[in-house]
């Protein structure tokens, strides 16, 4: 046999034994994994409500895999920080608890991360969606949307607002700019001095999620106007949507899930997506996620992915309003 046919052989066994070990380690991934514990990284502080929401999904994915499942904070920068940890991480048995936000949002406000987000991020299932809300100071004369509107008219400059970080904050922004209301920002790099000060009054205006405005309106120190979400929240029935209130370019949803790694093999991913979903259909898990003003999702690969083009439509749409990166500031 010449010289070029013996290489075109050896260079076709590789091919072919290339092909075999791609097919064995997909299937040892769906049928044996996790073979040790399991990480979940979390770009968002400890008590916040995708924390919550991680912690209980970690509960449920550790029962049903027998292996421990970590969960590990990694806060920071609009969940770049966390981003950047977890496509650095290169690892088999690390997920991220994230937003669809670090994929539809955080390339707009950064020309380099930390994390390719077309290819870092694998989808795996939804899992949770935060509710988000405008409140207000409880001693604001304003009943709705629509007088908050006509009171910033009277008083252009005077109102003061603040915002939870990435999605509140650019849905109010959006609105503000769409409505050419002038309201002064106040921002916070500690959400329990930003929570004092609205309950005081020294911040009347508040965008975002439910859990953060649920202490000052416990305490009867502020009330919500409007949710940001496309029906009404059935803990609050008597609350209009956004788009209800005549302010439909506010409206989106805090979608978060589950994603793997770079390369996750198809097999392992299903697996994993039907895993959580079991998780979301359990009664206790659903009542505490609800509890810390979230919807419970849970979907296939296919359906997270759609519903994260779906939020990236939303944030053209917004973008279109106001500049995304200078509302940031």
């Amino acid at each position: 046999m010449r010289l070029p046919q013996i290489r075109n052989v050896i260079a076709f066994t590789m091919l072919l034994a290339g092909v075999y070990a791609d097919t064995l380690s997909t299937c040892l991934a769906g049928e044996d994994w996790p073979n040790r514990a399991v990480k979940i990284i979390v770009p968002f502080a400890a008590g916040s409500a995708n924390d919550l929401s991680a912690r209980l999904y970690a509960e449920g994915l550790a029962g049903r895999w027998g292996k421990p499942v970590i969960v590990e904070n990694r806060p920071g920068a609009d969940a770049i920080v966390g981003g950047g940890a977890f496509a650095n991480a290169k690892d088999d048995h690390t997920l991220l608890y994230g937003t669809a936000s670090m994929i539809t949002v955080n390339p707009r406000l950064q020309e380099v991360l930390p994390y390719d987000p077309s290819r870092d991020m694998v989808p795996i299932s939804s899992t949770a969606s935060a509710i988000f809300v405008i409140a207000v100071y409880d001693r604001m004369p304003v009943r709705s949307l629509p007088e908050l509107a006509q009171l910033t008219r009277s008083k252009p400059g005077e109102l003061s607002w603040s915002s939870g970080p990435s999605l509140p904050h650019f849905l109010y922004a959006a609105m503000l700019a769409r409505q050419s209301l002038k309201q002064v920002y106040v921002p916070y790099r500690d959400g329990t001095t930003q929570q004092a000060d609205f309950s005081e009054g020294r911040v009347q205006i508040l965008s975002h999620a439910l859990l953060a405005v649920g202490g000052p309106v416990a305490a009867g120190k502020a009330r919500i106007l409007a949710v940001a979400s496309s029906e009404r929240e059935p803990s609050l029935p008597g609350i209009p949507t956004v788009a209800e209130a005549g302010f439909p370019e506010m409206e989106i949803e805090g979608l978060a899930g589950l994603f793997g790694w770079r390369g996750m093999s198809p097999t392992l991913r299903d697996k994993i997506s039907a895993d959580v979903r079991a998780i979301s259909a359990d009664p206790s898990i659903r009542s505490r996620i609800e509890a810390a003003g979230q919807h419970v999702l849970g979907g296939t690969p296919d359906e997270f992915s759609a519903a994260i083009e779906q939020q990236r439509s939303r944030i053209r749409e917004m973008a279109r309003i106001v500049d995304l990166r200078n509302a940031a500031n």
